[in-house]
């Protein structure tokens, strides 16, 4: 839960949506003032703070999720050409979601089809893009059918071999 990751955004977010409970995995430099938004917001009973998740058991919980956010302000090259672990881990679960529409993410996307791109990080675009993932069940199962088509592909498995034979070739030479 570090800066510039859009969290405060998802949170304040959450004062629009109701019906939708969100999950934060990790500690980091804003916790506490993540926790304290949640509470001065009232959104507690909303908002759950998991601490620190071991790997294998934040892959239990991502399979438990609707959706997936990955909100990375736009705070410099390293961001903005990032392409996050977790972006993998919500296609491997079958689960949609929601990046910013940053270079790596669009070419992903334009190949794969299975992100909701945001052009904007304010807590009314975040919520009305929430809403309208939830409510739109073609647009819904298009985007999980598409993360199982992907998921075969974007594999360690198939990466690993990839990996070995560059690392092969430079050995040779």
């Amino acid at each position: 839960m570090n800066e510039g990751r859009g969290l405060e955004q998802a949170i304040e977010a959450m004062k629009y949506l109701p019906d939708v409970r969100l999950w934060l995995a990790g500690e980091g430099d804003l916790s506490d003032s993540l926790r304290q938004l949640s509470r001065r917001l009232g959104l507690d009973d909303r908002v759950r703070f998991l601490g620190f998740v071991r790997p294998d058991e934040l892959k239990k919980l991502t399979l438990q999720a609707t959706l997936g956010l990955n909100l990375l302000e736009n705070k410099g090259l390293s961001y903005y050409y990032s392409l996050a672990n977790k972006a993998f881990d919500y296609i491997q679960a079958g689960i949609p979601s929601i990046h910013m529409d940053f270079p790596e993410y669009r070419v992903l996307n334009d190949q794969y089809d299975v992100f909701v791109l945001l052009d904007e990080l304010t807590p009314d675009k975040i919520a009305t893009t929430i809403q309208r993932l939830l409510a739109d069940s073609v647009l819904y199962q298009r985007l999980q059918t598409n993360c199982g088509k992907a998921g075969e592909t974007l594999t360690w498995e198939r990466e690993e071999s990839i990996l070995l034979r560059i690392y092969a070739h430079l050995l040779r030479q």
